[in-house]
């Protein structure tokens, strides 16, 4: 009997093993299946809703921008005694920036004041002349009128006026007598005084300079007259002929270059050259006086560029180059008297010799950004404003422009975007930073707070605890359940914001708890260990 017992007894203790074993299994696998939906955090994850004020705040980046530049000019041939500042350098408003040894600058000076009397004179030459223009005019139209009367006269009794007996004419002949014709308005008349000329003389080269002198009114600018001109034809048959027809010429170029010089645009050139050449001796003086006194910074600021060292005789790029124009006013008065009248474009480099050799950006500094469509009412001149530069240190600043005209940006602020679903195009604002230093840099951004509306004891959630449900198109938050230790998604509405947080108006109620930063992985009724 004994015997027969063991065996069932053997096989009990077998299935409750087996059955502990399924028990423990079921329970571990429950175990891992609750560790594996409940999220560990810890116990600062949870944040309670509370009223408090709230002040709303713009915030934006701004570029900073340059409000005042200080230039100082060097001119070539100037000793540099020392330089007291580098690149980068904060100075203030008294300091000494270099000094300088300007006296081998006088004689440069000195013909700049020379420059300007010349073309001073010759402006006021020009418009005495052009005063008496009329009288001289009518002379010589009378003149003109009794040479050709005189040379019709004797051109019929003159048996030697037949055509010129050469078989061929160059070209360069047939455009002279073109261009006489042209001017006496007399095409026999031409052909018969060239004609006459080339067969009574056999140097070509030498008559055609001639002609070419009185065409081109250098006769007028030369040491040579007429006398001269005619003593070179030689053997002429009829030299009185001659001579009335080279005078004709002579007086239509004359009658030709009054007309031409009576024009308002020569006037204007005279006038340019004589201003300009007054500005630049103005400039010359102004720019010696400041090397001989030494440069000195007019407010304070900070060092943009240095083009001078210490002991070195000043020779800008273009004079090391040797790259030197020279046109100067002697060349460009002789130009004008010749009826060249197209040297405007001249002038503009004529006087440009002084470079800068150093440049401050003296302070106050300021920054532009955007303004959305909801911020432009929010926001006044004069307006105090925070500044954070790039190193975290803060300034005062003022709202001193606000653009009457929208434009296209590419800065979009948060409280813009969440307050008017987000724009592209906005205002321009610019804003005064009186008293920056290093942190700031021109062309860098700087970040910009302004207070606007407040409000007192509103609902407060910070700004992570907020999602936005893009299927729902609502924000939303985790609210945490204390009780069943589990989350759940409560759509809210919101107002102001501060920059950290915003006014909850609708959703949450004083006392609630929400996740405070909660992640898109996270589902509606998970659990939550906080630890």
């Amino acid at each position: 009997m004994k015997n027969g017992k063991r065996p069932q007894r053997k096989k009990w203790i077998a299935l409750g093993v087996a059955a502990a074993v399924i028990i423990v299994g079921c329970v571990a696998y429950s175990v891992m299946k609750i560790n594996k939906n409940t999220l560990d955090l810890k116990k600062d994850a949870v944040v309670t809703i509370a009223q408090a004020d709230m002040t709303a705040v713009f915030s934006a980046p701004a570029t900073v921008e340059s409000g005042n530049q200080g230039v100082f000019d060097i001119l070539d041939g100037t000793l540099v005694k020392q330089v007291n500042v580098r690149v980068g350098d904060s100075v203030k408003k008294g300091d000494v920036l270099a000094t300088f040894n300007a006296s081998s600058l006088n004689g440069m000076l000195e013909q700049k004041r020379k420059d300007f009397d010349s073309a001073k004179k010759a402006y006021q030459d020009y418009l005495k002349s052009m005063a008496e223009a009329p009288k001289r005019e009518a002379s010589l139209k009378a003149r003109i009128a009794e040479l050709e009367d005189s040379i019709a006269e004797m051109q019929k009794k003159n048996i030697d006026n037949a055509q010129n007996p050469a078989e061929k004419e160059n070209a360069q002949l047939k455009q002279l007598k073109n261009s006489i014709a042209m001017l006496l308005g007399n095409t026999t008349l031409a052909n018969n005084v060239v004609n006459t000329v080339f067969r009574e003389n056999g140097s070509i080269a030498q008559t055609m300079k001639v002609f070419q002198d009185l065409l081109s009114g250098s006769f007028f600018t030369g040491t040579g007259n007429l006398a001269e001109m005619l003593g070179s034809i030689s053997s002429l048959t009829n030299p009185e002929l001659m001579s009335s027809s080279l005078e004709l010429i002579q007086l239509k170029v004359q009658e030709s270059m009054i007309g031409l010089q009576s024009g308002t645009s020569l006037e204007s050139l005279y006038k340019t050259l004589s201003d300009s050449a007054e500005k630049a001796y103005a400039q010359a003086q102004e720019t010696v006086k400041t090397l001989k006194s030494g440069w000195v910074a007019q407010y304070d600021g900070i060092i943009r560029d240095v083009n001078v060292e210490d002991g070195e005789v000043y020779q800008s790029a273009q004079t090391k180059n040797s790259v030197a124009s020279n046109i100067n006013v002697t060349s460009l008065l002789a130009s004008l008297s010749a009826g060249q009248a197209d040297i405007s474009t001249l002038l503009s480099g004529l006087f440009s010799n002084t470079v800068s050799g150093m440049t401050v950006e003296y302070y106050p500094f300021t920054a532009s950004f955007l303004l959305g469509k909801y911020d432009i009412s929010k926001i006044s001149l004069d307006q105090k404003v925070r500044v954070t530069s790039i190193t975290g240190e803060k300034f005062d600043g003022v709202v001193t422009y606000i653009s009457p005209v929208a434009k296209e940006g590419s800065e979009i602020n948060i409280s813009s975007l969440l307050g008017s679903g987000g724009t592209a195009k906005g205002v321009e604002a610019r804003i005064t930073i009186p008293q920056p230093d290093k942190s700031i840099t021109i062309g860098l951004d700087v970040d910009v707070e302004i207070d606007l509306e407040t409000r007192r004891d509103v609902l407060q959630a910070p700004v992570e605890s907020i999602r936005y449900d893009e299927e729902a198109k609502q924000s939303y938050v985790m609210i945490y359940n204390e009780k069943s230790r589990t989350i759940h998604k409560q759509y809210v509405e919101m107002g102001l914001f501060d920059g950290t947080n915003y006014e909850i108006t609708k959703g949450l109620a004083a006392g609630d708890r929400i996740m405070r930063a909660p992640q898109p992985t996270w589902a509606d009724g998970q659990r939550v260990r906080l630890g």
